[in-house]
This record gives structure tokens, C-alpha cells and sequence, in this order.
């Protein structure tokens, strides 16, 4: 088997056309990198030089053999970028969501400790999630459609119910029970920057309304702990974003349930497993 190594150093050796240029880019002495030209003949068995005293330059067939040497090489090289993607991918989990309402709901999923990878989450639309989904990018997504693709899994996995979160002095609390978006259109609300689908439901039942959005968790969390301005959370999210000395009532149009779809390639179905262990 050729030696790769030797197929690098002829292809340096062509683009300088010295042994000593050469052997300075290699960081080799000359005489090692003559003997590694004379050894690279021996496994070829083939004479590819032409020698002159001190100089050697390629012949007729060395400049045929550097033609193959350069495509190997250039195999080499994807091979190993290949390798590398490869190794990366089986050390990483990439997930796509319309909404976060998932990472509540399923925090092992979500933590790098727990499968030991690198975890990397991104809010898309619907077919785009499915469409990179299919392309490998994402290993798992959630939708919020049933969808039949071959060689593909998809499962309910949850309901998501949107809550109008208020200090219990506010005059919306005599709601309690239960409220419509109509109800509490044209007040102002602290939101997250990022609910992914949900936003165009906001957009579509209160566009009265005027949202003033964080895009730190803790941050919102805090504002909201100590002003009286109503925000919004869902029965996945109200346990990890509680707020003190507030009520949370349930808003009862049909549009603030919205259920999520698991889905994953068959090969890594293991993933929705994961899935009911957390239920």
C-alpha cells in the first residue's frame, strides 16, 4: 500500500520544483525527503524522477503518478472532513421546535448531561422542521400536525394549553376559572421573545394588544414577580416559570390548545422512548 505521506510530500515537491524549497515547507531535512522521494519509486516500482547531480525532476511518468497522487489526496481529505462531521453528529443532539413547550415538558431530553451530547435546539415552522428533519440536520423535532412519512415515526406526545398569568389584585382575576382572548385583548403583556407558534395566535386573537418582549427567562421572570403587567405561561411551562402572589387562568378558545407531535427517523427511535420515560 502506498504511503499517503509520500503523496503529500510529491505533490509539495511539484508545486515548488526543489528539494530544498521542499524540504523547508515540510519542515523535513533534504536528504530525509530525497530518501522519501527514492522510497515512494520503491513502493510504486516505477522510476518517476529524472536526476541530475544534485537535482531531480519529475519525468513523463512522475507527472502521471502526480495527476492520481492529487485525486487521492483530495479523497483523503473528504474522507477525513467526513470522519470529523461523522464523529461530531454521533456527539451531538440537534432538535427543532415550533414552540418551546417541549423542553418543560421533557427536560432530559434537553440536558447534555443526561445522554452525555451537545445539545443544540432551534424554533422553525412546521415543514421546515420536517424538511431538515428528512435532510438529517435535525436527529428529533416537534410539529403540531400528525404527519405519514415512510421510515418515519411520529407520536403525540403532548397538549400545550395557554394561561393568562395576573397578580391577584389585578381586575382580570375576578375571571379565575376561566377567560377568552377577547376577554384580555388591548392590555399589555410581558412575553418571552421566543414562543415560536404561538406567536401568530397572539397575533390573530389580540392584536390590540401591545407585548413588551424579554428575551431572558430569568429576567422576564423577575419583572413579572415584582409588576403588576399580566404575562403569559401553559400547563407545561407554569410549574418551572411560578410566580409568586399570581393566578393563572386558563384561556378557553379553541386556539389556545395546541397539541405537539414527536418525530424522528426510525433508526432513532430510541429518542421517543426517551420521550415516555418523562411523561
Amino acid at each position: 500500500m502506498i504511503d499517503s505521506q509520500l503523496l503529500s510530500y510529491l505533490i509539495v515537491f511539484s508545486e515548488t520544483g526543489s528539494l530544498l524549497k521542499s524540504s523547508e515547507i515540510l519542515h523535513l531535512s533534504q536528504p530525509s525527503l530525497s530518501k522519501a522521494m527514492q522510497k515512494l519509486e520503491a513502493e510504486l516500482d516505477l522510476t518517476i524522477f529524472d536526476r541530475t547531480g544534485n537535482k531531480i525532476t519529475l519525468n513523463d511518468d512522475g507527472k502521471e503518478i502526480l495527476y492520481y497522487a492529487k485525486d487521492i489526496m483530495m479523497m483523503i481529505n473528504k474522507l477525513e472532513t467526513k470522519a470529523k462531521d461523522l464523529k461530531e453528529k454521533n456527539q451531538s443532539l440537534n432538535i427543532g421546535l415550533t414552540a418551546p413547550g417541549p423542553m418543560f415538558k421533557f427536560p432530559s431530553l434537553f440536558a447534555p448531561t443526561s445522554l452525555n451530547k451537545k445539545i443544540s435546539v432551534s424554533t422553525e415552522g412546521e415543514k421546515d422542521l420536517l424538511k431538515n428533519l428528512l435532510n438529517n440536520i435535525y436527529d428529533i423535532v416537534f410539529i403540531n400536525n400528525p404527519i405519514s412519512i415512510d421510515n418515519v415515526i411520529c407520536r403525540k406526545v403532548m397538549t400545550e394549553h395557554l394561561y393568562v398569568s395576573v397578580p391577584e389584585t389585578h381586575f382580570l382575576s375576578r375571571f379565575k376559572e376561566s377567560i377568552h382572548f377577547s376577554d384580555i385583548d388591548g392590555q399589555t403583556f410581558l412575553l418571552s421573545s421566543d414562543i415560536g407558534c404561538w406567536t401568530s395566535i397572539l397575533d390573530k386573537h389580540m392584536n390590540k394588544s401591545r407585548f413588551l418582549k424579554q428575551s431572558d427567562p430569568n429576567e422576564l421572570k423577575e419583572i413579572a414577580e415584582y409588576s403588576s403587567i399580566p404575562s403569559f405561561v401553559t400547563n407545561i411551562s407554569m410549574n418551572a416559570n411560578s410566580i409568586k402572589n399570581r393566578i393563572n387562568i386558563p384561556i378557553i378558545d379553541e386556539d389556545a390548545y395546541m397539541d405537539f407531535y414527536a418525530v424522528c427517523k426510525k433508526d432513532k427511535s430510541e429518542l421517543i422512548n426517551l420521550l415516555k420515560q418523562n411523561r
